[in-house]
């Protein structure tokens, strides 16, 4: 009777402290990701100018005549001037757009947060059985240690 209780015993101790163990702890991780992208950035040049100095004049039949003509123009600027013999001057100027576009970097900061959940592990079939044949063991004990004590309360 003695190496039953002892063998009892000593199924229970193992089951109970090599029967399962403890879980690992699951951790976050922050991750920041710096995103760099080329690019074009668009630079207005100022508007182009052009400048004319003339001097008109009539001559003997009345008509209009130019004596002189200083005409400055920028690089970009187009210019276009008529005179016509009644006097009248047209002067149209052109400017095309111009824009230079000067090669850049654009950076995006993307931070992300990951967010783990701890999820209970199911229980392999070596643990279930653990557990079951604790939960039986330990109501076979209680049962024993009852008829145990019953009959020792009759016998007296």
């Amino acid at each position: 009777m003695r190496s039953f209780i002892l063998t009892f015993f000593t199924i229970v101790f193992c089951s109970v402290f090599l029967g399962c163990k403890t879980g690992k702890h699951l951790t976050s991780d922050n991750h920041t990701q710096i995103i760099v992208h080329d690019k074009l950035i668009p630079v207005f040049k100022p508007a182009d100018s052009t400048s004319i100095r003339a001097l008109l004049e009539c001559d003997s039949n009345g008509r209009v005549v130019l004596s002189w003509l200083d005409m400055v123009q920028s690089e970009n600027a187009r210019l276009r001037f008529k005179l016509d013999s009644m006097g009248n001057l047209m002067a149209d100027f052109k400017v095309p757009s111009d824009t230079v576009f000067i090669p850049g970097k654009d950076s995006t900061i993307i931070q992300k947060t990951v967010q783990t959940v701890e999820v209970e592990k199911e229980l392999t079939s070596w643990q279930k059985f653990c557990v079951v044949f604790t939960v039986v063991g330990l109501i076979l004990i209680v049962l024993f240690a009852f008829f145990k004590v019953r009959s020792i309360l009759i016998k007296a």
